[in-house]
């Protein structure tokens, strides 16, 4: 099947340049950056079909913007994580001050 096979052939393609820009994660991670690298190509060329400026300039405005989007969504999640660390040693001292007020071991 030519589509199965085109399909393959753009993973495979997606996996060799992950690889070569030096992403050699094995979890998560890797799955989540496809499914974006994928989405945000896939917007593009829908936006590309419908441009009508001279050299696609209108498409390469939009796949900036979609980047530039991306890189404010990573240092949000930084900084969540960040937030979130704080806020779990607070609860980790919290327990601790209260089991040491009971007197436990």
């Amino acid at each position: 099947n030519r589509i199965e096979l085109e399909k393959h052939k753009q993973w495979y393609q997606r996996r060799v340049r992950g690889f070569y820009a030096g992403d050699e994660s094995a979890n998560f991670n890797w799955y989540t950056r496809r499914a974006t690298v994928a989405a945000v190509y896939g917007l593009t060329e829908l936006y590309m079909l419908q441009d009508t400026s001279p050299s696609h300039t209108e498409t390469w405005a939009f796949l900036n913007r979609r980047i530039t989007d991306l890189a404010a969504l990573a240092e949000n999640r930084i900084e969540l994580e960040k937030q979130l660390e704080s806020s779990g040693d607070l609860m980790k001292a919290a327990f601790i001050i209260a089991k040491n007020m009971l007197g436990s071991k």
